[in-house]
């Protein structure tokens, strides 16, 4: 008896026949059950990308990106992107990026090759309209596939007995991250949810009703959807906010559930630009940033150094952020750099503590 076929096998299919509306189809219902797998998102990708829709393309390229870095056919979809909006430069450097991983791509080499012969804004708008750049767009044949189906061929038991049996399916309603029953707000919860005496504290806002009730739902919802990002920026808006006592302390308690992310599992990165603006807005939040550091300080349990936010190209920096690793870490200073940080505030001030570090190799 055979196994039935999963929703990214059939998928898989119908992306090696060009069938991309079908792909389409069968993987946007499993965006939460397949939210960690690269071949899930490049071939969604890849999909929109053949169907004109380039807003699609993006999105789903990004998470494919944060889930495998270096993965070259990837790189080179988001090239083409870049050349789409006449980001030439842009287009050049994720192209040369893409070669030195591997320097015998053949769409790397095309890629380079076409922006040789087109580079001015006229000639880019004719090799979209005469479908010359859909040339570059990214293999959709078997042989794209050839590394990924080794490792799904290797793993395809294990994943379907632990998709099928172990793990709950995240789309049956009645599967639950976690029983949350006790942190739901009561009738005399909601009934009393705002702070009588407003002289005892300094609110940083005032909130009515109705958006305490809001904020609160969404935080339950967003954690329950594992966007513990979202569910913290709400716990601290009710944290910080004019609701009663009963409300901040239920909210305070979910933040227990929280958990840490990683480079691949983190969904809701914020900026240093939206999170300069109220820093206790995103208080205990993650974020992965790009940049550099300087002023480093080194003992045997620490490393702390200013991280240059932004500044990963050295065009312009974004912001300049302490940074502390509250463990000895090594990190090549000459070269730009990826963090994975939680978002602290000392002294009324933004900085981050750093957990991960993700540095590209070195570029000869």
């Amino acid at each position: 008896m055979s196994l039935k076929k999963t929703p990214l096998e059939k998928a898989r299919k119908a992306f090696r026949h060009r069938k991309f509306t079908e792909v389409l189809k069968l993987l946007e219902p499993f965006v939460i059950d397949y939210r960690d797998s690269f071949d899930f998102h490049y071939m969604l990708a890849t999909s929109c990308l053949y169907l004109g829709d380039i807003g699609g393309a993006e999105l789903y390229y990004k998470r494919a990106r944060s889930i495998k870095m270096l993965d070259v056919n990837l790189i080179n979809a988001q090239a083409v992107l870049f050349l789409r909006r006449g980001e030439v430069n842009k287009a050049v450097e994720y192209y040369l990026e893409a070669q030195e991983y591997d320097s015998t791509n053949k769409t790397t080499k095309k890629g380079l090759d076409f922006i040789r012969r087109n580079n001015t804004p006229e000639q880019l708008e004719e090799a979209k309209i005469n479908n010359g750049i859909k040339k570059l767009y990214p293999p959709y044949k078997k042989s794209s596939f050839k590394m990924i189906a080794v490792s799904s061929i290797f793993f395809a038991c294990t994943f379907l007995i632990c998709f099928y049996i172990l793990i709950p399916r995240f789309k049956n309603a009645s599967s639950k991250r976690a029983d949350l029953s006790d942190l739901v707000l009561t009738v005399e919860d909601r009934r009393n949810s705002l702070e009588t005496d407003l002289t005892t504290e300094n609110y940083r806002y005032i909130l009515t009703e109705k958006q305490i009730s809001d904020s609160y739902a969404k935080a339950l919802n967003s954690f329950q959807n594992y966007r513990d990002n979202i569910a913290q920026v709400e716990v601290n808006r009710i944290l910080n906010s004019n609701a009663s006592a009963a409300v901040r302390q239920k909210a305070r308690l979910l933040m227990d559930y929280f958990e840490k992310p990683g480079f691949d599992s983190l969904k809701d990165n914020y900026s240093y630009t939206q999170i300069s603006e109220d820093p206790y807005l995103y208080l205990d939040c993650w974020v992965i940033w790009a940049g550099r550091i300087t002023n480093v300080e080194e003992t045997a349990l620490t490393y702390k150094c200013d991280f240059l936010a932004g500044y990963d190209k050295m065009k312009q920096i974004d912001g300049i952020v302490p940074l502390v690793f509250k463990q000895p870490i090594s990190i090549n200073t000459v070269q730009p750099l990826t963090i994975l940080a939680k978002v602290g505030i000392q002294n009324g001030k933004l900085f981050l503590e750093g957990s991960s570090v993700y540095q590209p190799i070195n570029k000869k």
